[in-house]
């Protein structure tokens, strides 16, 4: 039986092209924030106090604008799991329970792809955002978590 499943699984990679190193690896989701943001690394705990609109401030004062994704997509499974910890419904309730009773005036800007969050990161200077790691240029940073940056052992943020 055993035997069987390997050669099953060697077919299946032979067929898809990929390595069997290749088929196991998560890709990174990193967070992004404009190059003019003095932040260079966050806890975990504060990456999600501010993608819940729990602070409003970047240290040097400018405004925080949260960007997500729109629904369907990797990525924002992954923020509203490991960020939010939160599903769909909660958080779309979060933010309308925030809005309601005024303890945040604006819900998160969503932008239908990746190219598009990274050109708003880099033109709103309070913005923070997410994307693959491997899809990051050079026009934003991409913040430390908890000390890691996308890449790294102990890296938290997968897909």
């Amino acid at each position: 039986m055993r035997k069987g499943l390997l050669i099953v699984v060697s077919v299946l990679i032979a067929l898809t092209g990929a390595s069997a190193n290749s088929v196991w690896v998560q890709e990174d989701l990193a967070i992004i924030v404009n190059k003019s943001n003095p932040v260079d690394n966050i806890s975990l705990a504060d990456l999600r106090k501010i993608f819940l609109a729990e602070r409003s401030r970047w240290p040097n004062g400018r405004k925080v604008t949260i960007v997500m994704r729109e629904q369907g997509r990797a990525e924002r499974a992954a923020a509203l799991k490991l960020i939010y910890q939160m599903r769909e419904q909660d958080f779309n309730r979060h933010f309308l329970n925030i809005k309601f009773t005024g303890e945040a005036l604006d819900e998160p800007k969503l932008l239908a792809s990746t190219d598009g969050m990274i050109k708003f990161v880099f033109n709103v200077q309070g913005a923070i955002g997410y994307a693959r790691a491997s899809e990051i240029d050079s026009t934003v940073k991409v913040l430390r978590i908890d000390g890691f940056a996308p890449g790294q052992p102990g890296y938290k943020l997968k897909l």
